[in-house]
Protein backbone atom coordinates (compact mmCIF):
# COMPACT_ATOMS: atom_id res chain seq x y z
CA UNK A 1 0.00 0.00 0.00
CA UNK A 2 0.66 3.62 -0.81
CA UNK A 3 -0.92 6.57 0.70
CA UNK A 4 0.62 10.15 0.41
CA UNK A 5 -1.45 12.65 2.19
CA UNK A 6 -0.72 16.78 0.23
CA UNK A 7 -2.38 20.18 1.19
CA UNK A 8 -2.73 21.75 -1.85
CA UNK A 9 -4.17 24.99 -0.97
CA UNK A 10 -5.39 26.81 2.77
CA UNK A 11 -8.85 24.49 2.85
CA UNK A 12 -7.84 21.61 0.16
CA UNK A 13 -6.33 17.91 0.78
CA UNK A 14 -5.50 15.58 -1.42
CA UNK A 15 -5.18 11.85 -0.85
CA UNK A 16 -3.65 9.41 -2.95
CA UNK A 17 -3.84 5.99 -2.54
CA UNK A 18 -2.61 2.68 -4.07
CA UNK A 19 -2.61 -1.03 -3.79
CA UNK A 20 -4.83 -2.46 -0.37
CA UNK A 21 -5.91 0.34 2.00
CA UNK A 22 -5.27 -1.21 5.81
CA UNK A 23 -6.56 -0.20 8.58
CA UNK A 24 -3.05 1.24 9.37
CA UNK A 25 -3.51 3.45 6.90
CA UNK A 26 -6.38 4.59 8.04
CA UNK A 27 -5.13 5.38 11.34
CA UNK A 28 -2.60 7.27 9.63
CA UNK A 29 -4.55 9.55 7.40
CA UNK A 30 -6.46 10.58 10.50
CA UNK A 31 -3.41 11.15 12.46
CA UNK A 32 -2.14 13.11 9.56
CA UNK A 33 -5.76 15.06 9.29
CA UNK A 34 -6.60 15.82 12.78
CA UNK A 35 -3.33 17.52 12.88
CA UNK A 36 -4.04 19.13 10.17
CA UNK A 37 -7.56 20.48 10.61
CA UNK A 38 -8.01 23.80 12.29
CA UNK A 39 -11.09 24.01 14.69
CA UNK A 40 -13.07 25.77 12.73
CA UNK A 41 -11.84 25.50 9.63
CA UNK A 42 -13.74 23.92 6.46
CA UNK A 43 -11.94 21.76 4.27
CA UNK A 44 -12.21 19.69 0.95
CA UNK A 45 -10.73 16.45 0.40
CA UNK A 46 -9.78 14.89 -3.08
CA UNK A 47 -9.35 11.29 -2.99
CA UNK A 48 -7.19 9.53 -5.81
CA UNK A 49 -7.77 6.01 -5.81
CA UNK A 50 -4.97 5.01 -8.36
CA UNK A 51 -4.27 0.69 -8.52
CA UNK A 52 -6.49 0.89 -5.68
CA UNK A 53 -7.61 -3.12 -5.06
CA UNK A 54 -9.74 -2.92 -1.95
CA UNK A 55 -9.53 -2.80 1.98
CA UNK A 56 -7.18 -4.91 3.98
CA UNK A 57 -9.01 -7.64 6.62
CA UNK A 58 -7.28 -6.69 9.86
CA UNK A 59 -8.75 -3.72 12.37
CA UNK A 60 -11.83 -2.69 13.94
CA UNK A 61 -12.96 -0.90 10.71
CA UNK A 62 -16.52 -0.13 12.59
CA UNK A 63 -14.72 2.51 14.76
CA UNK A 64 -16.74 5.66 13.23
CA UNK A 65 -14.81 7.87 16.13
CA UNK A 66 -12.32 9.95 13.87
CA UNK A 67 -15.70 10.59 11.16
CA UNK A 68 -17.87 11.69 14.17
CA UNK A 69 -15.30 14.24 15.30
CA UNK A 70 -13.92 15.58 12.73
CA UNK A 71 -17.19 15.35 10.20
CA UNK A 72 -18.27 19.17 10.80
CA UNK A 73 -14.54 19.84 9.37
CA UNK A 74 -15.23 18.46 6.70
CA UNK A 75 -17.52 20.56 3.74
CA UNK A 76 -16.79 18.15 0.64
CA UNK A 77 -15.33 14.96 -0.32
CA UNK A 78 -14.78 13.72 -3.91
CA UNK A 79 -13.27 10.37 -4.73
CA UNK A 80 -11.71 9.31 -7.91
CA UNK A 81 -11.49 5.58 -8.69
CA UNK A 82 -12.33 2.87 -11.30
CA UNK A 83 -16.24 2.34 -11.17
CA UNK A 84 -16.33 -0.79 -9.99
CA UNK A 85 -15.51 0.75 -6.38
CA UNK A 86 -17.72 3.36 -6.98
CA UNK A 87 -20.52 1.63 -4.40
CA UNK A 88 -17.85 0.27 -2.07
CA UNK A 89 -16.22 3.41 -1.65
CA UNK A 90 -19.15 5.54 -0.75
CA UNK A 91 -20.32 2.54 1.37
CA UNK A 92 -16.84 3.36 3.38
CA UNK A 93 -17.10 6.66 3.46
CA UNK A 94 -20.23 6.65 5.34
CA UNK A 95 -21.94 8.58 2.00
CA UNK A 96 -25.50 9.40 3.11
CA UNK A 97 -25.25 9.34 6.52
CA UNK A 98 -22.48 11.91 6.64
CA UNK A 99 -23.51 15.61 7.14
CA UNK A 100 -21.46 16.75 3.72
CA UNK A 101 -21.54 15.77 0.33
CA UNK A 102 -19.27 12.84 -0.61
CA UNK A 103 -19.30 12.66 -4.86
CA UNK A 104 -17.36 9.84 -7.22
CA UNK A 105 -15.89 10.36 -10.25
CA UNK A 106 -14.33 8.17 -12.54
CA UNK A 107 -10.36 8.49 -13.30
CA UNK A 108 -11.30 10.30 -16.41
CA UNK A 109 -13.49 12.54 -14.35
CA UNK A 110 -10.61 14.27 -12.83
CA UNK A 111 -10.73 18.10 -13.46
CA UNK A 112 -14.43 17.60 -12.64
CA UNK A 113 -13.98 16.44 -9.09
CA UNK A 114 -11.67 19.40 -8.99
CA UNK A 115 -14.14 21.61 -10.00
CA UNK A 116 -17.11 19.94 -8.09
CA UNK A 117 -15.01 20.39 -4.81
CA UNK A 118 -14.90 24.58 -6.32
CA UNK A 119 -18.13 24.80 -6.52
CA UNK A 120 -20.46 26.87 -3.96
CA UNK A 121 -22.91 23.97 -4.76
CA UNK A 122 -23.31 20.83 -2.75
Amino acid sequence: MSITISKESENLFVSTIKGVFTYDDQKEVEKNAGSNINPGQKIKLLILAEEFSGWGKEGDWGDLTFMYEYDPYVEKIAVVAEGKWEDEILMFLGAGRRRRAAEFFLPRETQAARDWLQSESE
